[in-house]
């Protein structure tokens, strides 16, 4: 998976690919509730990736040519969001990373010439994003992540030199995020996922040994997230809701990734009941909602990608 990808896909790759040097540590407590597999009617992977406090889910999906769509699922109804400006071969496309509650999709689409644009779709009228210190080489450009209900969005752009920088947009005005540790080097930097309402974000940096670590919080006061039951350097961050309960996923020794559930530092295990347990399959959680929905990924064991819902986790 290239740099380009989003933040909540970026942890598909980084999660499959941790490889430990020790046993992960005990499990923690499973997340039991009721898991419902969100498949897009003819996709070749389904992707959940956000959802709204009123239960809309959104994310993408792949079709059978490799191009991408996002999607908006109102309780089983589907819509496709296609951006108008996207393209249409393989490894294109449009992907919805965020939806808040009054219905604004926030995503990313790639072009024509494999440059990434950010976006914000206001019930079908498309804004692109483009940071201003975006690269526009093809695996460059400026990727949409987080949509908070005050429309502020937030993401990563990849810089003319490869490297990744957080940003925040406040209704056009840019503000660049790194974190103070991350690499400087190509394929190196700072990921922007969720943005809540209280201006707290998700994200991870590479440093310079390429090492990946995961912080939330507010630009400039940064909390490292490590869950006790991840191999150093494999626990990845992916959405906090208002009140500051943490969802994301973990690589364990075997390559099988595990989503999990921070609430202020309590660790539980999150995996689909349908997901594969050999290397590079498994559960990712990407999102959770103010009500404690869950959404996100699973790999079955034939490899194939569906997204899923956990209702009454917490």
């Amino acid at each position: 998976m290239s740099v380009r990808m989003p933040h909540r896909m970026l942890l598909i790759a980084a999660a499959a690919s941790a490889l430990a040097v020790m046993p992960a540590a005990a499990s923690a407590a499973a997340a039991h509730g009721n898991y419902i597999t969100i498949d897009v009617p003819g996709a070749a992977a389904t992707f959940a990736i956000s959802v709204n406090d009123f239960g809309v889910v959104v994310g993408s999906y792949t079709d059978a040519q490799g191009v991408s769509h996002g999607f908006i699922d109102r309780h089983g109804v589907f819509t496709a969001v296609n951006d108008p400006h996207a393209g249409t071969a393989s490894g294109q496309g449009t992907t919805v990373n965020a939806i808040n509650d009054f219905g604004v999709l926030g995503g990313t689409y790639t072009d024509a010439t494999g440059v990434s644009h950010g976006f914000i779709d206001r019930h079908g009228v498309f804004t692109a994003v483009n940071d201003p210190h975006a690269g526009t080489a093809s695996g460059q450009g400026t990727l949409g992540n987080g949509l908070n209900n005050r429309g502020v969005l937030d993401g990563t752009y990849i810089d003319a030199t490869g490297v990744s920088h957080g940003f925040i947009d406040r209704r056009g005005v840019f503000t660049t995020v790194n974190h103070a540790h991350a690499g400087t080097a190509p394929g190196q930097g700072t990921t922007l996922g969720f943005i809540n309402d209280r201006g707290a974000v998700i994200g991870f940096y590479f440093t310079s040994r390429g090492q990946a670590v995961s912080f939330a919080g507010r630009p400039g006061r940064f909390t490292t997230i490590t869950d006790p039951a991840a191999p150093p350097f494999s626990t990845l961050a992916s959405a906090i809701n208002d009140a500051g309960v943490i969802v994301g996923v973990y690589g364990d020794a075997q390559g099988v990734a595990h989503g999990f559930i921070d609430q202020h530092g309590t660790f539980t295990t999150l995996n689909d009941p349908h997901a594969g347990t050999a290397s590079g399959q498994g559960t990712v959680a990407f999102a959770i909602s103010n009500r404690g929905i869950i959404v996100g990924i699973y790999f079955d064991s034939h490899g194939t990608t569906h997204g899923f819902e956990l209702n009454s986790a917490r």
